[in-house]
């Protein structure tokens, strides 16, 4: 009787709780119970705040939209002066996300926005009062994908971080105690890991009582994606659980979709992108910066206002996006998804034609360039080995020079000469001098490399060595387009041969008419032009052969440069300069240019009329 009398008052507190409809408190979900849910839940694929595009588009168009894209879940900060206020509002949000089969991710954003007007004294039982009642009114609601109970919580070594974590560790206890079915987290991890940062254990206790790992990233590209695989290994190390990147893309440091996915694909990471149209809130201009200014590229968001993609390989990527198997690499490296589209490039040569000299070794401070606006700069990589520091002054020197003749400058940082050096060496040289003048906008374009493979002949290592270039001059994000100039030149032509007749539509010629010399191939000139933002080529050739060469190299629907233009004879440089203005060709000359062509030359409007199709088939 004694032993079931204590039996009865123990249980009478869980069948008062039972009996009054109360939930019964869970514990922290354990990594099996974790993953069970990603398993359910599948790949999260969503984005931040369905802000509209303009003043009349409503909430369901937005999410239409993003569903559309391929997104299937949208997180947001739930909004409401009082409890009530914040159920309707949750939802209202589920109920048009459901509209689209997607789920919502609420931010309990109350706790964390009257946290700086209550310093001092924090009223802890209203809080109290809120969470609970509103994960009490969708704890059971499968459409709410987790919950998001603080977000960015400060992580610096201040008073204000241990109180943070102090109030979010009763906050989970309290949402445990409304026996939620979702997963409970916050964006605790939302910087750079700093293992010897004091904060850091104290977040990671707190981290460590959440049901799934939720963090911010916003420099996935940087160190070629180094930090971000240490915040994840991290992560990983505070318990094996499923984890969600709330927020993430940024364009101007190289976190793009791309990158962005690549890292997150092979450590199974669901996300969450910043933005979807472009609106009122001026997210697409970088932090700090206003869009009163122009800006380029687009910092966060992926659509314009009128709904079309800011780049088309972006949506795809969102359709497509899958987590990796072990090993599987699911993205190309750097320099294929860091390509600047077709419309980034074209918009950076939107300034006018180039007219230019190819001075490759000439020192502009004993030479005048009247009639010219640009210049051609040949580096030394055995200058940047033997002295970093006087490499740097010299180029500074020329660079002010040049901005000073109102020049703008393409360096060109490699030849064949260069080839025998370490590969990685050069490779470190032409990222650091990129890295070094990324956003100066003194100049214009890079040319990587001129003329692979007219001294070296060993093909497969120069095509090693261009992906290597190419890839460490991407990781460098730069604001200048990157090209290099392949050796290829057109088989001289016949006297009576018809170079126009020949590309006439449904006649096959083209590529059969040029010639590679050295190590330099077909494959190669491809795989660079592939590569390249801009399309370069160099020309020592009559019009008609240099304006062939300029119709091949206008396959590839990108500005196209020739970065070395010596005529043969005088009497070619007036056609080859017309047939430049019909392509509108940017050019770098290796000889003298009359001042009255230099001022008359500019690129002429591309017009096409109907095709009239009567009588002729």
């Amino acid at each position: 009787m004694k032993r079931t009398a204590i039996l009865f008052y123990t249980l009478l507190p869980l069948l008062l709780l039972i009996g009054s409809g109360q939930a019964l408190a869970r514990k922290q979900w354990t990594e099996k119970q974790a993953w069970k849910w990603q398993e359910e839940v599948g790949v999260i694929k969503g984005f931040n705040e369905p802000n509209p595009a303009y003043p009349s588009m409503t909430r369901v168009d937005v999410l239409c939209k993003a569903h559309e894209v391929g997104l299937n879940s949208v997180r947001f900060w739930v909004r409401g002066r009082t409890s009530d206020d914040q159920i309707r509002y949750i939802q209202q949000m589920i109920d048009d996300a459901d509209q689209f089969g997607m789920t919502v991710s609420p931010v309990i954003s109350c706790v964390a926005d009257n946290y700086w007007r209550n310093r001092g004294k924090q009223p802890m039982q209203e809080y109290e009062a809120t969470v609970r009642k509103v994960i009490r009114a969708f704890a059971k609601e499968k459409r709410i994908v987790f919950w998001d109970l603080w977000n960015e919580p400060r992580y610096e070594d201040k008073a204000e971080t241990y109180e943070q974590m102090d109030i979010l560790e009763q906050m989970v206890q309290w949402c445990r105690d409304e026996n939620p079915i979702q997963p409970l987290t916050s964006s605790i991890i939302w910087a750079t890991i700093k293992r010897n940062s004091k904060s850091l254990k104290r977040m990671a206790e707190v981290e460590s009582m959440m049901d799934i790992h939720n963090f911010h990233y916003y420099n996935c590209a940087l160190n070629f994606s180094k930090n971000i695989n240490d915040m994840m290994d991290y992560l990983q190390e505070i318990g094996s659980r499923p984890m969600v990147a709330t927020e993430c893309l940024t364009r101007t440091n190289g976190s793009g979709i791309a990158r962005t996915f690549a890292a997150f694909s092979k450590y199974k990471v669901n996300f969450y992108i910043w933005g979807l149209y472009i609106n009122d809130c001026n997210w697409e201009a970088r932090w700090g910066r206003s869009t009163y200014d122009p800006y380029g590229p687009m910092f966060h968001n992926i659509l314009y206002s009128d709904g079309t993609a800011y780049d088309s390989r972006e949506i795809a990527m969102i359709k497509n996006y899958r987590f990796a198997s072990p090993g599987e690499e699911l993205y190309p490296g750097l320099e294929i998804t860091e390509r600047w589209n077709h419309k980034r490039a074209w918009q950076w040569m939107a300034t006018g034609p180039l007219k230019g000299r190819a001075a490759q070794t000439l020192y502009l401070g004993t030479t005048q360039l009247p009639g010219y606006n640009a210049v051609s700069l040949k580096l030394s990589y055995r200058d940047w080995v033997t002295d970093s520091t006087a490499f740097f002054n010299n180029l500074e020197e020329q660079l002010s020079l040049a901005a000073t003749n109102r020049l703008t400058v393409m360096p060109v940082l490699l030849t064949d000469d260069d080839f025998n050096a370490p590969h990685l060496s050069l490779a470190e040289y032409v990222g650091t001098v990129i890295g070094k003048y990324y956003c100066d906008t003194r100049i214009k374009a890079w040319e990587l490399y001129h003329h692979p493979g007219e001294k070296v002949t060993a093909a497969s290592a120069l095509r090693e060595l261009i992906t290597l270039i190419f890839r460490h001059a991407r990781n460098q994000y730069a604001n200048q387009p990157l090209t290099m100039t392949p050796y290829v030149q057109v088989k001289p032509f016949a006297p009576d041969f018809n170079y126009w007749g020949a590309l006439v539509h449904g006649h096959r010629a083209g590529w059969d008419y040029l010639t590679y010399g050295g190590g330099s191939s077909a494959e190669l000139c491809y795989q660079i032009w592939s590569l390249s933002d801009i399309i370069a080529f160099s020309s020592a050739q009559k019009a008609p052969e240099t304006g062939w060469l300029a119709s091949i190299c206008y396959r590839f629907g990108r500005p196209i440069f020739c970065t070395e233009w010596n005529a043969p004879a005088v009497e070619d440089i007036v056609p080859t300069l017309e047939r430049f203005a019909i392509s509108q060709l940017h050019w770098f000359s290796g000889q003298e240019i009359s001042s009255e062509l230099l001022d008359n030359f500019a690129f002429k409007q591309i017009s096409t009329q109907r095709q009239v199709t009567e009588g002729i088939f």
